[in-house]
């Protein structure tokens, strides 16, 4: 694609996987954003930026066709850096989008957006929002941003519920929501090329046999998973979640029960 095609997050974990997949896969214009220049190769076009400043986030993204935002605090913070880093940050790209009339977003939005719901229960892209955290605030906030700037303003977009990706599974709880980085490679190429998306939520899961989520949109779009957990032997991850009872009632584990003053009960 000869495209531009701007990612933000380029220095972090998987906004730098997607990064160097991306061009590997024939995006020949590419633009790498981030608080930090970190682990950018020679020829890769590279901006230093900060989401916060709306008149500079405009700036960058003139002229861009697509947006792969993966620029925020992955994991949970305080009130108010969560705040200002992924809530205020995704806001201005958004708007920045809007300004510059960019056709697509792809939002690496999170699995802690639905991690209060049972892991009994089998979850869909229509599957309400219950998140376990402020980081998975944030994301159940961009995933109602996307949508309102599809529908008000025709910038397309794809939500990405990633579960856990890594370059292979850690824990047992990854038995059921690792994605590899070939897989979520391939989610990103289909946001960013499909024609029939207007807003779409998908899971950001490879082929798990144990998986809590029904992904089926995102194989209607095209996905095609070549990687899956059921490979790697159970006894030979880490069982953390163990340890706490609670975790292992919900989809966002630990993040669930870190500073609960709730009752169980009534999460159902």
């Amino acid at each position: 694609m000869n495209k531009k095609v701007l990612v933000t997050g380029a220095s972090g974990h998987l906004g730098g996987v997607l990064f160097r997949s991306l061009a590997n896969l024939g995006y020949k214009n590419l633009v790498g954003t981030d608080l930090k220049k970190k682990n950018i190769g020679k020829n890769q076009k590279f901006i230093l930026a900060n989401l916060k400043n709306l008149k500079a986030i405009t700036k960058m993204s003139k002229g861009v066709h697509a947006i792969v935002h993966f620029g925020a605090i992955p994991i949970e913070d305080t009130q108010p850096n969560i705040l200002q880093n992924n809530i205020i940050g995704t806001y201005n790209l958004f708007e920045a989008a809007r300004i510059n009339k960019v056709k697509r977003i792809i939002f690496a939005s999170s699995n802690h957006a639905i991690g209060f719901h049972r892991r009994t229960t089998k979850l869909n892209e229509f599957s309400n929002q219950r998140p376990d955290s402020h980081y998975g605030l944030s994301k159940a906030f961009g995933e109602e941003l996307s949508r309102f700037y599809a529908d008000k303003f025709n910038i397309k977009s794809m939500c990405i519920r990633i579960g856990s990706c890594l370059k292979v599974p850690q824990d047992r709880r990854h038995v059921s929501t690792w994605i590899s980085y070939d897989d979520l490679t391939q989610l990103v190429d289909i946001g960013i090329k499909h024609k029939a998306i207007h807003h779409v939520i998908v899971y950001g899961a490879s082929k798990n046999k144990k998986s809590w989520w029904n992904n089926s949109r995102a194989y209607q779009l095209g996905y095609k998973p070549k990687d899956s957990s059921d490979k790697f032997d159970i006894h030979l991850l880490s069982k953390n979640e163990h340890k706490n009872k609670m975790a292992l009632l919900f989809q966002g584990g630990v993040f669930t029960s870190a500073n609960f003053k709730g009752d169980i009960k009534n999460i159902k």
